[in-house]
Parts: structure tokens; C-alpha cells; sequence
């Protein structure tokens, strides 16, 4: 086995067809590579003119051996990304830690004299739910108001991306999808705090004018971030439609059947995955946008009264990080990170969840079990 080691380890990083010489080039790109980071680490001062030498180095080996360089920098870049998803992992969760083992369940407090499921048998009761002063912290307004948002951005984005992407794929011209398509990508490229801003000089005037409300609320914040999401699930969505071999379109109209017949039966269940992936993806960008709910409702630490009042307000879990923790005491702080790590495994659990569709519906569409 550990004859096999280098021979797997110079095949990954040099390839089957290696020049002679290329073995020495990346040897000395490598550790120079590995010298920055240490400088970087150890001696900041001097970690520029090591990346200068790595650089030289890299460009050197580009011209002379250029497969093999492009081997190292991409298994670099991979190895790169899965050390910084991981640091940041560890990172998260062991800051986080603290605020678990001294708050525990009472970082789930229900406030006195408001029903909440029944949760008040199992879970603190207190009158307060977030004071920092007299250490009470509860995460669950914010849980509850970033449900509520979520919801609402995804009633909002998840017809209309759809539809819209069943536009754009199966019903606009080739003229017309030059147009239209970039324009919804522009979307995304809007700052979210600008989003935030038209959401609430506009929308807030409309609801305190057409519905005698006081103002900012979930409401207008689960709108806005549903035209935010909107790019996004058009985008993936259309790409996941367009992908639908024309054979099968074609058979279902060589059979009678209308366009919106073939649109329902055959490319709609044949991209779901793509959708169900889109939708997902739209649902992640709700669950984590800050600067626009920010900007809409950083205020406000309590739960909803009634639970269901749309027209309430209250911060979520990442406008709560936003807004606190430029004056938050350490304490505070560790419980930032576990509002953090709360959103994590959400967006993380998604993940998993549109991974698990993706292959169920390709198992699916393979005609296997």
C-alpha cells in the first residue's frame, strides 16, 4: 500500500502523460506555495514577496509545463475550498459551544402568557425573551419570524419562478429570451440593502395606506425577498427546462396533445428535480438574506401577536446577527454564533434535501426503484 501512495499521488497531481522535468516544477511550486502560507501565518510582513515568488514560480511552469501546473492549481483550489468550509465549520460551531452548555433550552424561551404549541410544557417560561442585561437571551421570536419570512418569499418567488421560467423555455421566442432572460438575471446583481430600501419607502406606504397598518412588517419583507429569490429560481429553473431532450416534446405533440399539455406532463416532471433544486436555492437566499429584512424591520425582539399576524414585525435570525453585534458583550455574542449555527444546519439540511430529490427523480426517470 505504501509503495502505491506516491505512484496515486503523482498521478493525481501530474496526470497519465507527465513531461519529463514536470515533477521538479511543481515540486518547487508546491513548496513555495506552502512557504507563503506558513509566512502568512507566522510572518505577515513578509508573506507579499513569497506570493510574488509563488506567482513567478506558477508562471514559469505555465509556460514550460502548463498541464501539470494547471493540475496542481486546480487540486489546489479544491483542496482550498474544502479547508475553508471546514475552518469556518469548526470555527462556527466551537464559538457557538459556550452559549449551549450555559443557556442550553433557555435559548428557547417562550414568553409568559402566550401560547406557543403547547412548547410551554417542555420549554422556559419567561417574561422577557432577549435582555441582555439580565442575561436572557431566547432565539425563538427570531426563529419564528424567519419562518414566517421564508414562507412568504417562497409564495412569492416559487409560482412566479416557475412560471417564469416556463416562459422564458417553452413559450417566448429565441428573440424574446435574448431579452427577457438577461433581465431577470440583472435582478440579482441589485444590492440587497437597495432591495431593502425601495422595499420599505414603497411597499410600507402601500400597506399603512391600503391596509391601516403602522408600518414595516413580514409581510413586506417576505415580498421583498421573494422578488430577490425570483432571479435565481427563474435562472435555474429555465436552464433545468431547456435541458428536457426535444425528442420527448416532440413525441407529445406528435400525439395530440396542446403546448401546455406537454409543459404539465412532460418537461415540468422530467426537470423537476432542476426545479425542486431551484425552489430549494430561492428558499436558502430567504432563509439568509440580512441587509433587506434589516432595513425593513431591525427592530423588534418579540414574537408575533398572534402568531400568524403577517403585519407584525420582528427581527430574524440574520438581521439579529446584523443589528447586535457591533455593541454586543461577549456573552451576547456566543449566542450571535449560535443563532449562526442554527442557520447552518438550515441551509445546510436544504442542501441534503435537494441532493436526495435530485437523485430520487433521476432513479425515477431511469425507471428504477
Amino acid at each position: 500500500m505504501l509503495e502505491r501512495v506516491p505512484a496515486t499521488a503523482r498521478k493525481t497531481i501530474l496526470g497519465d502523460d507527465s513531461e519529463d522535468g514536470s515533477l521538479l516544477v511543481v515540486a518547487i511550486a508546491g513548496l513555495t506555495l506552502v512557504a507563503t502560507i506558513l509566512t502568512f501565518l507566522f510572518t505577515p510582513a513578509y508573506a507579499l514577496p513569497m506570493l510574488a515568488v509563488f506567482v513567478a514560480v506558477t508562471a514559469v511552469g505555465w509556460v514550460t509545463y502548463q498541464a501539470e501546473i494547471a493540475r496542481l492549481l486546480t487540486l489546489v483550489a479544491t483542496v482550498s475550498t474544502v479547508l475553508t468550509v471546514g475552518f469556518i465549520t469548526a470555527f462556527l460551531f466551537s464559538s457557538a459551544f459556550p452559549a449551549f452548555v450555559e443557556h442550553g433550552l433557555g435559548l428557547l424561551i417562550i414568553p409568559e402568557g402566550q401560547w406557543f404549541f403547547g412548547l410551554d410544557a417542555v420549554l422556559p417560561v419567561d417574561e422577557s425573551y432577549w435582555n441582555p442585561s439580565n442575561d436572557v437571551y431566547s432565539l425563538l421570536p427570531m426563529m419564528w419570524a424567519t419562518v414566517i419570512v421564508t414562507v412568504i418569499a417562497i409564495a412569492v418567488a416559487g409560482p412566479l419562478g416557475l412560471f417564469g421560467a416556463l416562459f422564458i423555455s417553452e413559450v417566448a421566442s429565441d428573440r424574446m429570451r435574448e431579452f427577457i432572460k438577461p433581465g431577470v438575471e440583472i435582478l440579482a446583481g441589485i444590492p440587497s440593502i437597495v432591495y431593502g430600501f425601495i422595499g420599505f419607502q414603497v411597499l410600507n406606504g402601500f400597506i399603512q395606506t391600503s391596509f391601516l397598518d403602522e408600518g414595516a412588517s413580514f409581510l413586506i419583507a417576505g415580498i421583498v425577498v421573494g422578488i430577490m429569490a425570483l432571479p435565481t429560481v427563474v435562472s435555474v429553473g429555465e436552464d433545468s427546462l431547456s435541458s428536457v431532450p426535444s425528442s420527448m416534446k416532440d413525441g407529445s405533440v406528435a400525439i395530440g396533445a396542446t403546448q401546455w399539455q406537454t409543459m404539465k406532463s412532460i418537461s415540468i416532471p422530467a426537470a423537476f428535480s432542476g426545479i425542486s433544486a431551484a425552489i430549494i436555492l430561492g428558499i436558502g437566499r430567504a432563509v439568509g438574506e440580512t441587509m433587506a429584512v434589516a432595513a425593513i424591520m431591525a427592530a423588534g425582539v418579540g414574537l408575533a401577536n398572534p402568531l400568524f399576524d403577517v403585519f407584525d414585525a420582528s427581527a430574524t435570525l440574520t438581521s439579529l446577527i446584523a443589528t447586535q453585534y457591533g455593541s454586543a458583550s461577549e456573552s451576547t455574542i456566543d449566542v450571535l454564533f449560535v443563532a449562526g449555527v442554527i442557520l447552518f444546519v438550515i441551509v445546510g439540511t436544504m442542501s441534503v434535501a435537494s441532493q436526495y430529490i435530485e437523485q430520487q427523480m433521476k432513479k425515477k426517470l431511469k425507471g428504477q426503484q
